[in-house]
């Protein structure tokens, strides 16, 4: 991802989809959104990854591309993402939720894989993905 716009385009993916009470069903239930969204990003399937975000989320992840919807987004840095990195976006393990209400975060350090690797895409102090949770159900805000 040598690329700079793509590696915006990442970060932006990353702030999406990467503050403590709540119940541990909740706590499950944030990592099961968060790891979805990326193993969706790591097979290129954007409109996966898109219904794992609220629908604000969607449309700033789109405004990343002007005249883009937020799965070509996705397809777009899916396409730039590298062997090893799309593999360990297909393992990705979320720890660590931090949860407050109906509003959660999940940082960069929490997110790690057993396979491939990440380096190139999430990075020590990438911004924290944010969750909604709506109508008992988590997802990714921004």
């Amino acid at each position: 991802m040598g690329n700079p716009r793509i590696r915006a385009l990442a970060a932006a993916v990353v702030a999406l989809s990467l503050a403590g009470c709540g119940s541990s069903s909740d706590a499950v239930q944030v990592r099961q959104t968060v790891a979805s969204a990326l193993h969706a990003l790591g097979s290129g399937d954007g409109a996966g990854f898109c219904s794992e975000a609220t629908q604000v989320g969607q449309t700033k992840l789109a405004r990343t591309v002007p005249g883009s919807t937020c799965p070509q987004v996705i397809e777009l840095v899916g396409k730039h993402l590298s062997p090893a990195q799309k593999s360990a976006l297909q393992s990705v393990k979320v720890g660590p939720v931090t949860i407050r209400g109906d509003q959660a975060s999940v940082t960069a350090s929490a997110i790690t894989s057993s396979r491939g690797t990440l380096k190139g895409f999430l990075q020590k102090g990438s911004p924290a993905t944010l969750l909604t949770k709506s109508g008992g159900t988590w997802k990714i805000s921004g």
